[in-house]
Parts: C-alpha cells; structure tokens; sequence
C-alpha cells in the first residue's frame, strides 16, 4: 500500500482495504475512481475557497510576494515532513521536466487569484476563475486528447462570455460611461487563472499515477519557494541600491501582529490541503469530470463573501452568475 495521505483515505473508502489493484480494472476501477476523484476535488475546492478568503485579508496589509512565499514555505515544510514520515523519496522517474512545467503553471495561477481576490468580490472572482478553468479544460480537451465540441459546447461558451461581461457591471460603462479599470484587471486575471489551472491540471493528467501526489506537492513547493525568495531579494536589493528603503515594503515587511502571521500561515496550511486532495483526485479521475466539480468553490465562496465580508452581490452578478451557472449545467449535461 502506497503510503500517502489521500491514497490512504482512497483505499479505506473501497470495497477492499487491501487490493488496491482493483482500481485499476476498467469496469469497476473506472467507478471507484470517479466516485473518490469527485470527493476528494470537493474537498479541495472547500479548502482553496477557503484559503481566498485567507489571502483577501492577509493582502490587505501584507506585500503580495511575501503571501506567496509564505504559502510555499509552508507547504513544503509540511509536504517534506509528510515524506519523512512515511519514508518517501523525491525520485519522480524522468518527469521532472513536467513536475517544473506544472509548477510554473500552477505559480502563475495562483498569483493571480491574488489579483482576483483584491480588485472583485471573492464569490464573483470565484464565478470567473472556475468558469473559465471549466471552460478551457473542455477546450484544451479537444485539442490535446482530440474529442469534438458539440453544440452544447458553444451554447456554454456564449452563455459564459454573456455572463463574464455581465459581471463587469455594464451599467457603469454603457448608461454611467464610466469604466472600472480595477475591476477589468480582476476579470482579466480571473480569466487568466483559469487558463493556467487548466494548463496545470493537463500536466497533471499527464504525469498520471506514475508519480506520487506527495511528490507532485513537493516539486511544486520547492520551486515555488525559490523563484518567490528570489524575487524579494531581487526586490529588496534594488530598494538599497536607490537608497529607498522604504520601497522593500513593498516585497517583505516585518509582521508582528500574531494574528496576521497566523492568516499568512494558515494560507499554507490550507493551500496543501487543498493541493493533496485536488492532485490525487486529478489523478485519479477525468479531468472533464473534475473541472466541472470544482465550480462548487462558486457555492463556497458566495457564503463566504455574504458571512465574511458582508458583499452582497448586486443584480447584474447575480444575473452573470446565473448565466455562467447554466454554461457549466450544459458542459455536465454534455459529458
């Protein structure tokens, strides 16, 4: 028995504890992968709406590279001591070249949930980010794994598009002819995360189970700690060079309220909850299946920003949530 973390709960949630072969039999394996792959991608959609709610209010004080690094740092001191325990090795049989690939994907992606979170609402940033990975993974699907786009394809696509613009609040650029850039820069990088998800969960699929979730995290961690770490000494280091030390605030501050050290901590905390259920069940499970499952961070996230953050949405995102809620309705209903 592989001893990982999720592939432990996978196992005690089979008929038999012991005969993990089983999943890999076509007719019955194909079920009991699609019924764990689903769980555990709920599971991590709840701990990365979570973790949006987490960076929202860390970003507010902290400098966006020092939340990042936090959360690698964080992940890879727990991901190493997973390993340690269980007594796992780093090897990942020639794919490191995909291990580095994923993470550049997946950095990418989560620095502009960051971007996402600050200039929109978290449930309506969640509406766009997970639409849009839903949306390019089906895409991404006909072009790599050659499957056709059916009608109900397109439809979903207008749908989206629709609905993608009726959250940029029309009515102040059309009847107020006013135009919210910060609000754009949130739709855009919305957008984009969900391009670089769906990139990233692609190269997931193609590393397939050959290489552990464990290691997967961990490639992912340690890259991400040291292009992060490098660029706030980058940043740090121009600030000295012009003699304006103030600017290294903008990189790296001293925190020494506890609470706020706790938030930047708790970001790692949950982003490797997230990532070891989310890994194992993109793994495991069609990734047409798990992209459309991961929209259930839409529900999550609208609790979040009415209970947390007292936002209501206004009718127009509600209208473009609906709309985008029907696109995702047809890509099930078409798969």
């Amino acid at each position: 028995m592989v001893k990982d973390t999720t592939t432990y709960i996978l196992t005690h949630f089979s008929d038999d504890d012991d005969d993990i072969e089983l999943l890999k039999k076509k007719e019955e394996g194909w079920f009991t992968n699609r019924r764990k792959g689903i769980l555990f991608t709920v599971i991590g959609a709840l701990f990365s709406s979570t973790a949006s709610v987490s960076i929202k209010l860390a970003e507010q004080v902290v400098p966006v590279l020092q939340v990042l690094w936090f959360k690698f740092l964080v992940m890879f001191v727990l991901v190493g001591s997973q390993m340690i325990y269980y007594k796992q090795t780093i090897e990942a049989d020639g794919r490191l070249f995909y291990l580095f690939i994923r993470s550049c994907f997946e950095n990418i992606a989560m620095s502009l949930v960051l971007f996402a979170v600050m200039y929109l609402p978290v449930g309506e940033a969640t509406v766009v980010m997970f639409f849009s990975m839903s949306l390019f993974m089906v895409l991404m699907a006909a072009v790599f794994l050659k499957e056709s786009l059916t009608c109900k394809i397109y439809i979903a696509l207008i749908l989206g598009l629709v609905g993608v613009f009726l959250l940029a609040n029309p009515e102040e650029i059309i009847v107020d002819r006013t135009f919210s850039v910060a609000r754009m820069y949130g739709l855009g990088a919305g957008v984009g995360h969900g391009l670089f998800r769906a990139l990233s969960s692609i190269m997931v699929r193609k590393l397939g189970d050959e290489v552990q979730s464990s290691v997967v995290i961990f490639y992912h961690s340690v890259y991400g700690l040291s292009i992060f770490t490098v660029l706030i000494l980058l940043g740090m280091l121009y600030s000295f060079l012009i003699g304006d030390y103030m600017f290294s605030e903008a990189f790296f501050i001293r925190i020494e309220d506890d609470f706020l050290l706790a938030l930047c901590l708790s970001i790692g905390v949950l982003m490797f909850i997230c990532q070891s259920f989310a890994t194992r069940g993109t793994q495991i499970c069609d990734s047409s299946i798990v992209a459309t499952v991961r929209n259930v961070s839409i529900v999550f996230s609208f609790v979040y920003q009415v209970v947390v953050f007292g936002e209501m949405p206004n009718f127009y995102a509600a209208i473009g949530t609906a709309f985008i809620g029907t696109a995702i309705a047809l890509i099930v209903t078409d798969k």
